[in-house]
């Protein structure tokens, strides 16, 4: 009689591979350049040297270059090409005017809307960024910042504000990679720890006050 060889009863399936459209890949990449100060305020991008440098065609290469012009990263010259969009102090100053409309309403719906597991996600990302502050990984402790305020906004519940927030978000990326006029890195990890309190305690206006602060103090972080 032949032997049965019994069905295992949790059979471990194989995921199935997330594919990333090639735009969307070429948009971060991009993105990622720009941002990173690889591709420098003001310089020509060459979409030749894009497509061998990313391995990648033209295609999703101009997808991405139309959506970083719409978010105001770089600027479409007709007959003249493409440009690294610089950011002049008036428009920091405006950025981080519109961050402070956006940003602490966002940060109020979110404390109505906090659980625990938003709050210990928020509080392993401090505790990531003090450890990049301490072995000096700035660029580290800039994913932490951003990560922190897209995990806050993303639990308001209100995809378009918090779509607006990241992108006026993005664009202030660029102060990390300024000079700092106050050369204390640790001190924003010590706001968002601050404004952790408050979320903890779940009071808003307290929480509200908190981001008001922290986006004020970009001003004089970076701008002097």
């Amino acid at each position: 009689m032949p032997t049965v060889h019994p069905t295992p009863r949790n059979p471990r399936k194989k995921k199935p591979a997330i594919t990333v459209p090639l735009a969307d890949k070429a948009y971060i990449a991009i993105k990622k350049m720009i941002l990173t100060h690889q591709l420098t305020p003001g310089e020509h991008i060459n979409v030749a040297i894009l497509c061998e440098t990313l391995s990648l065609g033209r295609s999703p290469i101009h997808l991405a270059i139309h959506r970083l012009d719409r978010e105001g990263l770089v600027e479409i010259l007709p007959r003249k090409g493409i440009l690294v969009k610089a950011e002049t102090l008036d428009g920091f100053l405006d950025l981080i005017a519109s961050r402070q409309l956006v940003e602490p309403y966002l940060t109020g719906l979110a404390v109505e809307h906090s659980t625990p597991e938003l709050l210990s996600k928020l509080k392993q990302l401090i505790e990531a960024g003090k450890e990049r502050h301490r072995n000096n990984d700035r660029y580290g402790a800039m994913e932490i910042d951003r990560l922190f305020h897209q995990t806050l906004y993303e639990a308001a519940n209100n995809k378009l504000l918090a779509d607006f927030a990241a992108q006026l978000l993005d664009r202030s990326v660029r102060l990390w990679f300024r000079p700092m006029t106050d050369r204390n890195e640790s001190a924003n990890t010590d706001e968002l720890e601050r404004l952790y309190a408050e979320l903890e305690h779940g009071d808003k206006e307290a929480a509200i006050r908190r981001m008001q602060e922290h986006i004020g103090s970009i001003q004089q972080k970076y701008l002097g």
